[in-house]
C-alpha cells in the first residue's frame, strides 16, 4: 500500500536549504551586477571626483566574491571587468588629491588662512587637516594630530567654514595674563596640597587642567554643579592659553613648564602639546611647577 511516510532509514531532502542557497546566490549576483554597473557609470566622467564611491563599490564586489559559492564561475569575468578600474585608481587618486588641494587652498584663502603641507596631512597655522578622500572624510586637529576638533566630508568650503569656526572658538575668548596666571597658580597650589606636595614640586599637567577648569567655573555652577551650568574648558583651551601667556612670575614664583619625556608621551593623559608659534611648531609638556625666584 502506498504511503507518504518516511521509513526510519530515510531522511528528508534539504529542500529548504537548497532554496535558501539559491536565493542567496541570486541576491549576490544581483548585487554584483549592480556594483559593476555603478562603477561603469562612475568612471564614465571625471572618475577622480568619485574615488570614494568607486572604492565602496569595489569593496562590495570583493566581499561578494568571498561569500558566493559561484566564485569559480564568475571570478575571472568579474576580474576582467574591474581590473582596468583598479589599475587606474592610483592615477585617479592623485588627480583627486591635486584637485581637492587646489580647491581647498582657494576656499581657505577666502577666510584668510594659508594652506601648506603634504597629503594626507595638510597644515593651517597650528592645525592639521587629515584628508582621507578614499574614506570621504577630513579630520580637523589641533596641533600635530593632538586634539580632534571636528570632522566633515571633503568639501573645501565646508572644511574652511568648520576650521574658521574652531579657530574663532579657541582664539576669540577673553584672555587676561594676570587673571590666567593667578588662577593657574591657585590651581597648582590646590593640586599640590591635595597630592601632599610642596610649592616647587612638579605636578602632572592633567591634574592642573582639571583643577583649573573647576576653579574658573561661574557662580551658578559652584552653587549647582550641573552640566547646563558648566563652562567648557579643556585641553585645547588650556594649551592655547599657555601659548599666549606672556607674564610668568607671581608672588615671587615663576612658572616652569616641564618638557615631557618619552615615558610620559605614551598615554594621552600624560602630556599636552603647546604651540610655539603660528607655523605649527610646538612642545610637549608633562608637568607644571612654580619655582621660587
Amino acid at each position: 500500500m502506498y504511503t507518504n511516510e518516511l521509513s526510519e532509514t530515510e531522511t528528508p531532502e534539504p529542500v529548504v536549504d537548497v532554496l535558501r542557497t539559491m536565493s542567496e546566490e541570486e541576491r549576490y549576483l544581483r548585487n554584483m551586477r549592480k556594483a559593476i554597473r555603478t562603477i561603469e557609470r562612475l568612471t564614465e566622467n571625471e572618475p577622480s571626483n568619485n574615488i570614494y564611491k568607486i572604492k565602496q563599490e569595489l569593496m562590495k564586489i570583493e566581499k561578494i566574491l568571498k561569500q558566493t559559492r559561484l566564485t569559480d564561475l564568475i571570478e575571472e569575468d568579474v576580474e576582467q571587468r574591474i581590473r582596468p578600474v583598479k589599475s587606474e585608481m592610483p592615477e585617479w587618486e592623485e588627480q583627486a588629491n591635486r584637485s581637492f588641494g587646489q580647491r581647498l587652498e582657494d576656499a581657505l584663502k577666502q577666510v584668510e588662512f594659508e594652506l601648506s603641507g603634504n597629503y594626507p596631512l595638510l597644515k593651517v597655522l597650528f592645525y592639521t587637516l587629515e584628508v582621507k578622500l578614499y574614506n570621504n572624510n577630513v579630520t580637523i586637529w589641533y596641533g600635530p594630530q593632538q586634539e580632534r576638533l571636528d570632522t566633515c566630508k571633503p568639501i573645501p568650503e565646508v572644511v574652511a567654514k568648520k576650521l574658521q569656526a574652531s579657530h574663532k572658538k579657541i582664539t576669540s575668548r577673553n584672555f587676561d595674563d594676570e587673571i590666567f596666571l593667578l588662577h593657574l597658580y591657585e590651581a597648582y597650589k590646590a593640586t599640590a596640597h591635595r597630592s601632599k606636595k610642596t610649592i616647587g614640586d612638579s605636578i602632572p599637567v592633567s591634574d592642573i587642567i582639571l583643577e583649573y577648569a573647576l576653579l574658573t567655573q561661574n557662580k551658578n555652577f559652584k552653587i549647582n554643579p550641573v552640566k547646563s551650568s558648566y563652562r567648557e574648558y579643556g585641553r585645547v583651551f588650556f594649551s592655547y592659553d599657555l601659548y599666549q601667556l606672556k607674564q610668568r612670575t607671581i608672588e615671587d614664583h615663576v612658572l616652569s613648564l616641564v618638557t615631557a619625556t618619552r615615558a610620559y608621551t605614551r598615554r594621552r593623559s600624560g602630556f599636552i602639546w603647546i604651540p610655539s608659534n603660528e607655523r605649527g611648531d610646538g612642545t610637549y609638556i608633562s608637568h607644571i611647577k612654580f619655582r621660587e625666584v
